[in-house]
């Protein structure tokens, strides 16, 4: 019983002595929820919803945000959007297409309409942070 007592003692007492684990690193990005947005498309352009990140008017995510951008073509013409490096089938008037992007690298990106293989104007801009 004696061992026994001394054994559990210095389990103990070691136990205490080893720091807790810690990261060797803070994560920049975590994984996250995806967020979906509704996303008009008419004859005027793309109307990507203002949120907590948009700035001046620019639309703005933090890196890793997964992003389901659900499209609605509310235009008279049919449309197929191009965001980043996709493109969404084209949407017939009153038509709908879903891109799901993950906006894991930082930068400067643009957004356009497509109507018959041609880019239209107005372009946007989506910048990763």
């Amino acid at each position: 019983m004696r061992n026994a007592i001394a054994v559990t003692a210095a389990f103990v007492a070691a136990a205490a002595v080893v720091p807790a684990a810690t990261p060797a690193r803070p994560q920049t990005t975590t994984p996250g929820v995806i967020y979906k947005l509704k996303v008009p498309v008419d004859d005027k352009g793309i109307h990507v919803p203002k949120d907590q990140f948009t700035k001046n008017g620019v639309t703005r995510y933090p890196r890793g945000a997964l992003i389901q951008y659900q499209f609605t073509n509310k235009g008279t013409k049919p449309y197929a959007v191009h965001v980043w490096a996709h493109d969404s089938v084209v949407m017939k008037p009153g038509g709908h297409a879903v891109v799901f992007i993950n906006w894991q690298y930082r930068g400067d990106y643009s957004y356009w309409r497509i109507y018959r293989g041609h880019q239209l104007k107005p372009i946007g801009r989506i910048i990763i942070f």
